[in-house]
């Protein structure tokens, strides 16, 4: 059902402005209002190009993962929406890893950091590039209408940015720190694209954020941050190989 694609994407894009649009309006300068903007119109510009397969999303699968989502929010573990919906539906080896050594493409924010001069007006370009991926990425996988995408993003990217205000263990990060994180995350979701599988943006953009802040020896953000979004993955993979079983339970009885 369409509902149920909508309800999730909102979380999917909450979760994503929360950890990558948050840091980058707040800390580069580009401001709330330029941020909300450029990301929500290359959300929906991704969405809208996007070749990535769609999901189709029923009762079952709506419940176990709002369920799941839910549950482990209360330990301040993100569930990857995208990857647990993804691995449902395909359930392949070559996505599990993919996702499970994502972490090591910081090796290119590190290398950003320390070698490459990425000024603060490569923020606002940067910002473009990855929401762009995201919404081709990741929120085409469940929203399949233009209104219930355009919906769907609005939403999720105005609350995602508005409560990231409040929870500044993310630091806000410098100019040259938020466009190498992007970019970084942006190469992610390429190489993601490339093989038609949904990455984690928040497990790369941790691990870049990470990185970052070991190329600058300041604080980015905690090493619980990065463990944290690894488990949420590990949590969906676990999930999508139990599915199958718990599913007639799930599904309403005719």
């Amino acid at each position: 059902m369409e509902l149920y694609g909508f309800v999730l994407a909102t979380l999917l894009v909450y979760n994503n402005s929360l950890v990558l649009l948050g840091p980058t309006a707040w800390g580069s300068g580009i401001g709330a209002r330029k941020a909300f903007a450029i990301a929500v119109a290359a959300q929906l510009l991704g969405a809208a190009t996007s070749t990535m397969p769609k999901l189709s999303i029923g009762t079952a699968e709506f419940i176990y993962i709002a369920s799941l989502y839910a549950g482990l929010s209360l330990a301040k573990i993100s569930v990857p929406i995208s990857i647990l919906s993804y691995s449902i539906h395909f359930p392949k080896l070559e996505a599990a890893a993919l996702w499970l050594l994502s972490p090591l493409l910081a090796v290119a924010t590190y290398i950003f950091c320390k070698a490459v001069r990425i000024g603060g007006a490569a923020a606002a370009p940067s910002l473009f590039a990855v929401m762009y991926v995201f919404g081709y990425n990741n929120v085409s996988l469940l929203v399949h209408s233009p209104l219930a995408a355009a919906a769907a993003v609005a939403l999720g990217t105005y609350l995602g940015l508005g409560y990231s205000r409040w929870v500044m263990e993310l630091a806000a990060l410098r100019p040259r720190t938020t466009a190498a994180v992007n970019v970084t995350v942006a190469m992610a979701a390429l190489l993601g694209i490339l093989f038609s599988i949904p990455i984690s943006f928040t497990l790369v953009a941790y691990s870049s954020m990470l990185a970052a802040s070991y190329s600058q020896k300041m604080r980015v953000i905690k090493i619980e941050k990065f463990l944290k979004a690894y488990i949420g993955v590990l949590a969906a993979l676990g999930a999508s190989a139990i599915f199958p079983y718990l599913k007639p339970l799930l599904a309403p009885r005719a």
